[in-house]
């Protein structure tokens, strides 16, 4: 009886851990999201951050999708829901980018990957930015 309590109780969480809240997403650095942006397979690079952080600065070839608006602007994302998406926002402590990523999978996107170190970790490595509206290019 006892086995059986616990085996309902544990049941009765699982849906908790299975919700997008706690969904678990590969996180990449700046050197591999410069690989996937090179690579041959298309792969697209989404700024969850405010426009204007944006345009003041951002990573070549990233577009701007800000992560309270990732439902809204559905025509900035590719049809082909297995394509690649990595999200990157602030920084460590910025959940901007997880929420985006949440936002794209309840979606129905399937690749996402997050670049959780963001913006200040790109420029710390002395990458290259690009300043303005226009998303740019790496290659």
């Amino acid at each position: 009886m006892r086995n059986m309590r616990l085996l309902i109780g544990l049941l009765c969480f699982i849906p908790l851990f299975a919700s997008p809240a706690f969904a678990q997403f590969p996180v990449v650095s700046a050197d591999e999201v410069s690989v996937w942006m090179r690579g041959k397979q298309k792969v697209v690079l989404i700024d969850s951050r405010l426009p204007e952080e944006y345009q003041q600065a951002h990573v070549p070839g990233a577009i701007s999708i800000p992560a309270e608006r990732m439902k809204l602007e559905t025509k900035k994302l590719p049809k082909d829901k297995t394509t690649p998406l990595i999200f990157y926002c602030r920084g460590a402590g910025c959940t901007l980018s997880r929420t985006a990523a949440t936002a794209a999978m309840e979606m129905g996107y399937t690749y996402l990957m997050i670049y959780q170190a963001g913006m200040p970790d790109w420029l710390l490595h002395g990458n290259p930015v690009q300043k303005g509206d226009k998303p740019g290019s790496l290659k």
